[in-house]
């Protein structure tokens, strides 16, 4: 019953790989290297209160390896909402046109087995498993405590989100991408 939120934008990984092949604009840059430079201390602070269930950095193993290692661990499912999932748009830009960073093929190698990506664009598949420089962070949290979480996150993260649900454990997939 757990409510799931993150706290940074999903793209990083795929900006940094256009980011070496000179395709980003000044702006674009800066705009990624600001989200790289957020700390997820103020977002960590806003949690420990509240005593969520889980908690970890989204980075290398990207959104997608990281909730599948979660879901393992604490036996459980989890339901994804992929319209809630904040993703950048230059970065659904060149995921659409291919343009990835090899360690989200890895990423998908890995976690892929246990992820139902239901009617989710490949393009958006993609930014889930792009592994990110200094992501945000992604917490479970008891449901009586996730709307003044939420609403303290808003204040002190670059993009608070509530992104889907934990649920027991059925057997067969743990991911679930709605």
């Amino acid at each position: 019953g757990d409510v799931l939120l993150l706290t940074k934008s999903l793209g990083a990984g795929i900006l940094t790989t256009a980011a070496k092949a000179e395709l980003l604009s000044g702006a674009e840059y800066r705009a990624m290297t600001d989200l790289m430079a957020a700390l997820n201390r103020d977002a960590a602070r806003a949690a420990v209160p509240l005593r969520p269930s889980a908690c970890t950095d989204v980075t290398g193993f990207g959104l997608l390896g990281h909730t599948c290692e979660m879901a393992q661990g604490s036996d459980v499912e989890l339901e994804l909402e992929v319209d809630a999932i904040d993703l950048i748009p230059e970065a659904l830009e060149f995921a659409n046109m291919g343009l990835l960073p090899a360690g989200m093929y890895r990423n998908r190698a890995f976690a892929e087995a246990g992820v139902d990506a239901g009617e989710t664009a490949l393009c958006r598949q993609d930014l889930l498993y792009d592994p990110q420089t200094a992501g945000g962070l992604l917490m479970a949290v008891d449901p009586a405590d996730a709307e003044a979480l939420y609403r303290e996150l808003q204040g002190c993260v670059p993009s608070a989100q509530r992104i889907g649900v934990v649920k027991a454990y059925r057997g067969g997939k743990r991911i679930f991408l709605r």
